[in-house]
């Protein structure tokens, strides 16, 4: 995908990822910097960073097909799984039994009470958790050996210009065919 228009201008879909990385750099640092409370809190900001990080620099990384369905299976898997964690942790306080993580945003018990902000919150921790294995990923594809064929060129033999050329660079008072 080309990441500028023809005019010159970045297209759209750049724009978007480079604001929301801002974006999230900018929050996960600033909650940082005014301290928090507990583990869970710093996990949470750090992961956020980091994933602020990989989108502002996702032009570098260059992902692959695979490194696209990791971070989709860790995005969905991370949010499924943390449902199944019970917590007594704060926020739903009527319900005695607190799913999610990092934050609890379901409760069960007396009914079912999902808090949305909470799923967001969740969402935006594994789709940055996603977005780290999707580097990861590259990583490890780049340590991989080259899967192409490789070319044997101990039988090429030059033709046409190549014996030519190596003459021509040591003659550098002639011209190049009537450019004066």
């Amino acid at each position: 995908m080309n990441a500028e228009r023809d005019d010159g201008w970045p297209a759209i879909p750049t724009v978007l990822r480079v604001m929301t990385g801002w974006f999230l750099c900018g929050v996960g640092l600033l909650d940082l910097s005014t301290g928090g409370d507990g583990v869970v809190f710093v996990v949470f900001h750090v992961m956020v960073t980091l994933g602020g990080a990989v989108l502002l620099g996702l032009h570098r990384v260059r992902p692959s097909r695979a490194g696209y369905l990791a971070a989709v299976l860790v995005t969905v898997s991370g949010l499924g799984i943390g449902l199944l964690v019970v917590t007594d942790r704060c926020c739903l306080a009527d319900y005695p039994q607190r799913r999610g993580f990092p934050f609890p945003c379901l409760g069960l018990g007396r009914g079912v009470h999902a808090d949305l902000r909470y799923v967001g919150a969740d969402l935006v921790f594994w789709a940055c958790a996603g977005l780290i294995t999707m580097v990861l990923v590259r990583a490890v594809e780049k340590q991989m050996p080259e899967r192409r064929t490789p070319v044997d060129l101990g039988g090429y033999v030059g033709r046409h210009a190549e014996p030519h050329a190596y003459v021509a660079q040591h003659r550098a008072d002639e011209n190049v065919g009537g450019l004066t």
